[in-house]
């Protein structure tokens, strides 16, 4: 499936193509990263995103916020829906503390992209994570870090990077 969403025409996936690859897609880096770079990079990844982000299945639902992750990353800014982003990260500031372990995490990364992608969101995402606090997430005895919102924006920020859109998700 890695390889697959890596050579993947992003363009020529349909919706049920991608519906069938979250439902099964349980691995975390399949359902986190490889499907949505390619629901992202294509033309429903906005459309999916939203609906998946309210899956009662902890995979689909942080693959929806991972694709969300991506395509603020990747759109101009023109092209999205700015006071919808808004309402997301309400969102998150609102339930990442009841949600599942993996899809509190897409919802941290949500945010950290939302406030590194697009300028007009910066500051409403620092603010969010300010509030939110520490968000605890168990990261199955690895040493993975999961990054403190704030701090990550800061140093994308230090680095004179803010809104500066990838070309490509997939890696």
């Amino acid at each position: 499936m890695y390889l697959a969403g890596l050579i993947a025409d992003d363009d020529a996936m349909t919706m049920d193509d991608l519906n069938t690859w979250v439902k099964h897609a349980t691995s975390n880096n399949i359902s986190e990263y490889t499907v949505p770079w390619v629901a992202a990079g294509g033309r429903h990844g906005w459309e999916l995103a939203n609906n998946w982000i309210n899956n009662t299945h902890e995979h689909v639902a942080a693959a929806g916020w991972s694709t969300l992750s991506n395509v603020v990353a990747l759109k101009p800014d023109s092209e999205l829906d700015i006071p919808a982003l808004r309402s997301l990260i309400k969102r998150v500031e609102e339930t990442i503390k009841s949600a599942p372990n993996r899809v509190r995490y897409t919802m941290n990364g949500f945010l950290i992209s939302a406030g590194a992608y697009v300028p007009a969101l910066t500051e409403d995402a620092i603010a969010a994570a300010q509030r939110i606090g520490e968000v605890e997430i168990d990261m199955n005895g690895t040493a993975c870090k999961v990054p403190v919102v704030k701090d990550y924006i800061q140093k994308i920020a230090d680095r004179g990077s803010i809104g500066k859109k990838k070309k490509t998700v997939k890696c």
